[in-house]
């Protein structure tokens, strides 16, 4: 135990005594913050900029009121930050005829004199009569202003044809969106306001921290044993320990050190609920402070611990079984991989984390830290649940680490040519 011990001080103050640890750990919040929310940001911000329209109003009564309904959008100058030309139309108005007119108009977006040619049918009850001709159809934003006075106007003139006689100001006042607010009902009853974008962008948060957590320390594991073992440090470290002792004091050293990055974001979130409690739920942040809560810090050690466990073992054995950096780049790849896939999938996860693929991913031990964490954070399943997911983790651990125990033996001292996949099976089964 002594020898372990001393594997376990030597991995953690050879990283927590670096400055740049320290700096990583006071920067890594701020880069998610700006990866996470800039992207959100960015993508609602417009800039103030003229988006000229060409409108092919295959109707005859639709451009007036498109235009009152954009109207309201304004420059800071003042002047209209849509401004419509309405394209002339062979009469009878047929689909071949707004055709023509689009083509027509069309060398316009070419030349960028307009930002692009919004085409009506005739029958706008019929299928796709509206379409927008554009050079640019990644900016959302400009889309949306688009469809929803296009809304407004063809919601006036079905009115219109329905014989039902309504002013523009009652029109508007009609067909005003509704502001629905949301709640979270927890099992204590408590209700707390949150909206999708809150849920979503709050589980992301601390989806990513597990994600590269355990991606940053499985490999700082595999590195060390690669460099320790090309440099030939390794038969040196073997002589006074075995090769069960050596790993086991890699792995639990370098997971301190990531308890250690944990226990600090834990302590620092735990004094921002204390101090800015009051002045943040007075501001409504409280669906902030939820996200910080001390049960879910504890459910995201638990399951940082479980994944650590799990991981770095498979990035421990892949370190002992290869030779070059290179040769485990390619073999670490389906590894990181079962950590992507929970990450990309997460917006699924929030908006269904009670369906049956969701509970069944759950107990998959290489998904479980990440959705069951998930899970918790958005609608906390039955606690049975959560016990049942820690303890097929414990139990697949207990498995995983016997098999890399028998891998690591026998890899570690093993140079040239690196071993076929039957072959590193065959050592876990010895």
């Amino acid at each position: 135990m002594h020898k372990v011990l001393m594997v376990v001080r030597r991995e953690y103050l050879e990283r927590v005594k670096k400055k740049s640890f320290w700096i990583g750990l006071a920067l890594f919040p701020i880069l998610m913050a700006v990866m996470i929310g800039g992207q959100f940001l960015l993508m609602r911000v417009t800039p103030e900029t003229e988006h000229p329209l060409v409108v092919v109003d295959g109707t005859g009564g639709l451009f007036e009121t498109l235009g009152a309904a954009l109207a309201k959008k304004k420059l800071a100058d003042g002047s209209p930050q849509y401004p419509l030309e309405k394209a002339p139309l062979a009469m009878p108005a047929t689909d071949e005829a707004v055709e023509a007119a689009r083509r027509e108009a069309e060398p316009k977006v070419y030349d960028e004199s307009v930002w692009g040619v919004l085409t009506i049918s005739a029958d706008i009850e019929g299928n796709d009569p509206f379409h927008l001709y554009t050079g640019n159809v990644g900016n959302i934003i400009v889309s949306e202003t688009i469809e929803n006075g296009l809304e407004d106007a063809v919601v006036g003139l079905r009115l219109k044809r329905s014989k039902v006689d309504v002013d523009r100001d009652t029109l508007d006042r009609i067909t005003a969106p509704v502001d629905l607010q949301t709640f979270q009902v927890s099992r204590g009853g408590e209700a707390k306001k949150k909206n999708f974008i809150e849920a979503y962008f709050g589980t992301f948060a601390f989806v990513l921290l597990l994600y590269t957590s355990l991606l940053i320390y499985g490999i700082a594991v595999m590195r060390g044993i690669l460099e320790e073992k090309s440099n030939r440090v390794m038969e040196v470290l073997l002589g006074p320990l075995t090769p069960s002792q050596l790993m086991t004091g890699k792995i639990v050293g370098i997971g301190l050190v990531g308890l250690t990055q944990m226990g600090v974001y834990m302590i620092v979130a735990g004094i921002a609920t204390a101090v800015g409690g009051v002045s943040a739920a007075a501001a409504g942040w409280t669906s902030a402070l939820d996200m910080i809560s001390p049960t879910r810090m504890l459910w995201l050690i638990v399951f940082f611990l479980l994944g650590y466990a799990f991981f770095v073992a498979l990035f421990a054995a892949i370190g002992a079984v290869c030779n070059t950096e290179q040769e485990a780049q390619n073999l670490q790849g389906p590894v990181t991989m079962c950590l992507v896939l929970p990450m990309v999938a997460t917006f699924f996860f929030v908006n269904n984390p009670d369906s049956k693929a969701a509970i069944i991913t759950s107990f998959i031990p290489i998904f479980t830290p990440m959705v069951m964490y998930m899970r918790i954070c958005v609608l906390t399943p039955p606690l049975w649940q959560i016990l049942l997911s820690i303890l097929i983790m414990i139990v697949t651990i207990a498995l995983v680490f016997r098999g890399v125990a028998k891998i690591f033996r026998i890899g570690i001292l093993m140079y040239g040519k690196r071993p076929t996949l039957p072959e590193i099976l065959r050592w876990a089964r010895s």
